[in-house]
């Protein structure tokens, strides 16, 4: 190795001796400018537009058009379900479909209309009527052939632009008196 080449590899190797300080002080301004940023949203933010039509479509989607499917597009992974009827209180998209598969299967023409909607922060309230004839068991009440009408009111929790939580209520007395009290007979439907 000549004396020339061994001065560009000593000059060489002074410069290199500067990069990590470079590099350190490159990442410390990337780092301090990251820190300046504003927190990057958890989850995208929606309307009430959006929360009411991922509320109606509970019913809507699920219920009316017979899809339940639309649960795996409208639910949380987990939903904290606060409901009569013994449902457990925490659920999962497919045990919300069996659940309602379940009601499906006494009221197989069940239909929701829609009262109200109201929309409020990550909350909506659904008022809704339904109708349907009991074809089966509705807990200690037997098939009855019955139609009956009720009305309810869901609360729903939106969080991420998916259910989080439902709080529902039914008018179950009346629907029970319709199903068992005296009344016209059951029509065929």
């Amino acid at each position: 190795m000549t004396e020339r080449e061994r001065s560009r590899g000593l000059a060489a190797l002074q410069q290199m001796r500067h990069v990590p300080v470079v590099i350190a002080l490159l990442l410390l301004s990337i780092d301090h400018a990251a820190s300046q940023l504003p927190p990057a949203p958890a989850c995208p933010v929606t309307t009430h537009v959006e929360n009411t039509a991922v509320a109606r479509a509970w019913h809507e989607d699920v219920i009316n058009r017979r899809n339940p499917a639309m649960l795996q597009q409208i639910l949380a992974p987990e939903v904290v379900l606060h409901a009569a009827g013994g449902y457990p209180k925490r659920m999962n998209a497919s045990g919300i479909a069996a659940m309602m598969d379940e009601f499906l299967s006494v009221f197989p023409d069940l239909v929701y209309t829609f009262d109200q909607f109201i929309a409020q922060d990550d909350f909506v309230v659904e008022r809704y009527t339904a109708t349907g004839t009991q074809h089966g068991k509705l807990g200690d009440i037997p098939p009855s052939g019955r139609i009956a009408t009720w009305t309810g009111i869901n609360v729903f929790r939106v969080e991420c632009g998916r259910i989080a939580e439902v709080w529902a209520q039914v008018d179950a007395v009346s629907r029970t008196q319709q199903l068992t009290g005296p009344g016209p007979a059951p029509q065929g439907r």
